[in-house]
């Protein structure tokens, strides 16, 4: 079973985003707690507002590497009787058996695929280049009519 991942992100930069962000945020509310209990400067630039800044920072931070660490669960994957793909447009996994699809129209960024009962689209604009041209020939090779520079004549 061939897959490819939509977002191509290392878990650990996203745990370390997360517990960077979460150091930054905790050091900005301890040395603001400590400012505001000694007298807040709030003078700006000169005063303390350096440290409540490293909180919204450390926010940032984090949230950062958690949709780092969410995003890496869409794929697209296939094997010789079914594909199956979550993307960020769908909300669960799509499985579509090979045998059920009459035909293929290959786009820009997109595949549409009209199968027995209901018709398909795969959006590829999250995808690297090469990934996307394998996904293409992946899919001229189920249709043998349709080849990946296929234009089709409702477009031009």
């Amino acid at each position: 079973m061939e897959k490819i991942r939509i977002f191509k992100s290392h878990p650990a930069a996203g745990r370390f985003f997360i517990i960077f962000g979460m150091a930054f945020a905790l050091l900005g509310i301890l040395v603001t707690s400590k400012n505001l209990a000694d007298g807040i400067d709030l003078r700006f630039p000169s005063g303390d507002w350096s440290f409540i800044f490293f909180v919204f920072q450390g926010i940032l931070f984090a949230i950062m590497g958690w949709s780092m660490l969410k995003s890496r669960k869409y794929f697209i994957q296939w094997d010789e009787k079914e594909l199956q793909y979550l993307l960020p447009s769908t909300k669960k996994t799509e499985t579509i058996r090979l045998k059920d699809i009459k035909s293929v129209n290959i786009r820009l960024f997109e595949i549409l695929l009209t199968l027995k009962n209901d018709t398909k689209s795969i959006n590829l604009e999250n995808l690297e280049f090469e990934d996307i041209r394998k996904v293409k020939e992946r899919f001229s090779e189920w249709v043998p009519d349709i080849s990946p520079g296929h234009i089709p004549q409702e477009s031009l």
